[in-house]
């Protein structure tokens, strides 16, 4: 840990805020970072390594470090900083604010971790988490198969191009299709009877809108008209 403080010195001019206790300090971690982007550095105490990390909301990133369910998190658990946390844990770290900015956060990010060369960051690339470029699982042949059944070419409907009128009868016959029926203002002479909210827009010229607003306030249409979706 010494060493670390000897190396803080030489870097005062970057520093912006160190918390030591930090199980006793996140109130004060939260009234400094809260709402600000920024560059953040963990050191390990007992190691004297360090990890790099910025974030454009400073605390919700960091308050991350203090949640048991993210450090657990099964996609979390080959990174080295959370690996860290882990095993020594918060009471072995430092938490150094390197930076205040809203602007070029990466490109600063990258030109502390160049100056800096921190352990914890394993590539060395800013942008990564903890340095490290996440890996997709790779599928398996099973997988694979499934989802070129669903799209592309092996589609088994690929290609395939509905007539209008096929279009038709399956927009008529969706599930989520409604039947209209349009009656004259004293709601029992029927007037026109629509297999779909488009099928009655297209021949009245009335918006869909409308007619379903008027539906639910059981009001009537240019006051001529009542429609509903159920037959009386």
């Amino acid at each position: 840990m010494m060493a670390f403080i000897v190396r803080m010195k030489n870097w005062n001019e970057f520093i912006k805020d160190v918390f030591y206790s930090l199980d006793n300090e996140r109130d004060l971690i939260k009234n400094k970072t809260l709402n600000k982007s920024g560059v953040y550095l963990w050191h390990n105490k007992v190691t004297d390594k360090y990890y790099i990390g910025s974030s454009i909301n400073l605390y919700q990133r960091i308050s991350r470090y203090f949640q048991p369910g993210y450090l657990n998190y099964v996609n979390h658990k080959n990174l080295p900083i959370i690996r860290a946390l882990q095993k020594y844990k918060m009471k072995s770290f430092i938490l150094v604010i390197l930076e205040y900015t809203p602007i070029n956060l990466h490109k600063s990010e990258q030109y502390f971790i160049d100056l800096l060369k921190p352990a914890y960051n394993v590539m060395k690339i800013a942008g990564f988490r903890s340095g490290k470029k996440i890996k997709k699982k790779p599928m398996s042949d099973e997988q694979k198969l499934i989802l070129s059944k669903k799209k592309g070419v092996e589609h088994h409907r690929y290609g395939i191009k509905h007539t209008e009128k096929t279009l038709i009868l399956m927009r008529e016959n969706h599930p989520k299709t409604k039947i209209v029926y349009q009656y004259l203002a004293d709601k029992k002479t029927l007037v026109a009877k629509y297999n779909s909210l488009r099928q009655m827009e297209e021949q009245t010229g009335i918006t869909r809108d409308y007619i379903v607003r008027s539906i639910k306030k059981n009001q009537l249409v240019h006051n001529k008209w009542f429609f509903t979706y159920i037959s009386d």
